[in-house]
């Protein structure tokens, strides 16, 4: 008889969950005086989120242009996320993490206890790469460019006058992460090749499984969900395994010879062990991989759309070149050079303009009661951003700024070349 009850359990396992997630909508603040696109029953837009989120962009857009200079909300998988007007960019910029929290947002939305094992609102690297980052990078400058020329040497196997398929997602993955861990683990782990997948590859799970996490209450999450969903414990042993032996091998040194020894590595993992902070392996892998996450892909993913874009645009390659050799002519291969290169410069930030990663950006949890300067009310734990790939394809607003610095309105074959002469707010 004990069959005749299976039916029986899964119809309350489901019942739960159903009450479960109805309860964690029901917790959400209460933001029925901002317009919606879409459902506007909450636990209707849960269901219909999923559809919603594939087609984003086309919902933004379409609040942009119904509600104009104001705020509206749209669904987001399990929560609403109120879209700002431009005009609230400057007072949201300036907030405080205690008005506004970015890190909040982020850790909220990664799960970042239970996919990470951290909280995004430990800020101890702050400093770090404020002050020894900050104040290394000319000195960085040099490496990172030999890593550089050595992954592309590698990857895109480049020959005088001879034309080869190349994966351009897979190339300057590997680029960017090679790049990026010269400077956060430094050599010769930034050339392991397990150790590039690590980073590459774990982004991806992350998340992929916090997506998973927000479909259920917090409380289901840790104590649950997360143990089902998550695959973090194997993550980390990954990571240490790949990590320790150069965290032994620093330890090792800075015990037999001091704070300071002969070519002694100068990137994030050692700051790291020289404030003492943190010896752990496990704890500092994580540490590796928080920086890791925002670096590779947002990286890779402009270098592979400013490659496309080249590719598509040829008349511009003879131009940055020319730019690149006049600048390094005169000042060498040098961080001041980079900042002398506006051609280059420009393209890819119009690349970024154009090819952006997300619809809404610049996302933060209200952390208390505030209002709008047009008089909308936002209460506390209410998640803001800005429709940042609308704002960027304004037309109105970009021919204002060319105006502003007496600039012809921009055509489709310059205007990749003159984002120098803008002042861009993004």
């Amino acid at each position: 008889m004990d069959f005749l009850l299976t039916p029986y359990l899964i119809t309350g396992i489901c019942a739960a969950l159903v009450v479960a997630c109805s309860f964690k909508l029901l917790k959400r603040p209460n933001l029925d005086h901002i317009p919606v696109v879409g459902h506007s029953s909450l636990l209707a837009s849960y269901w219909f989120t999923k559809g919603l989120e594939v087609d984003l962009a086309r919902s933004v857009q379409e609040g942009c242009d119904k509600y104009k200079s104001r705020a509206f909300r749209v669904a987001n998988l399990a929560h609403w996320v109120v879209s700002l007007h431009r005009s609230d960019l400057e007072r949201v910029k300036k907030a405080s993490e205690d008005h506004l929290s970015s890190f909040k947002a982020t850790g909220n939305s990664l799960n970042a206890e239970y996919t990470f094992g951290m909280k995004m609102d430990d800020t101890r690297h702050r400093p770090l790469i404020q002050t020894r980052l900050t104040r290394n990078l000319s000195v960085l400058y040099a490496d990172v460019r030999d890593e550089i020329i050595a992954a592309c040497n590698e990857f895109l196997e480049p020959k005088h006058n001879e034309w080869k398929p190349v994966s351009v997602l897979h190339a300057t993955l590997k680029i960017a992460s090679r790049a990026s861990n010269r400077v956060i683990v430094g050599l010769p782990l930034c050339r392991n090749s397990d150790w590039l997948d690590f980073n590459i590859n774990c982004p991806r799970a992350v998340v992929g499984e916090a997506r998973t996490l927000r479909l259920f209450p917090n409380f289901m999450s840790d104590r649950l969900v997360a143990k089902f969903v998550t695959n973090l414990s194997e993550r980390t042993n990954q990571g240490v395994a790949l990590i320790s032996p150069s965290i032994k091998e620093r330890l090792q040194r800075m015990e037999a010879e001091g704070a300071d020894w002969c070519d002694k590595p100068n990137d994030y993992l050692q700051w790291w062990l020289d404030t003492s902070q943190e010896t752990c392996p496990v704890l500092l892998m994580r540490r590796m991989l928080s920086v890791n996450f925002p670096a590779v892909h947002s990286t890779s993913h402009t270098f592979c759309q400013a490659l496309l874009n080249l590719a598509e645009n040829p008349q511009y390659a003879q131009v940055l070149r020319d730019e690149v050799e006049e600048v390094v002519s005169k000042h060498g291969w040098t961080k001041e050079a980079l900042s002398k290169m506006q051609k280059v410069d420009g393209f890819f930030k119009e690349t970024q303009r154009f090819e952006g990663m997300s619809v809404l950006g610049l996302t933060r949890i209200a952390m208390n009661d505030f209002t709008l300067a047009d008089g909308t009310f936002i209460p506390q734990g209410t998640i803001l951003a800005f429709p940042v790939y609308e704002m960027h394809q304004d037309d109105a607003y970009l021919k204002a700024q060319m105006h502003l610095n007496h600039s012809d309105s921009p055509t489709s074959e310059t205007r990749s070349l003159r984002a120098p002469s803008i002042r861009w707010s993004l």
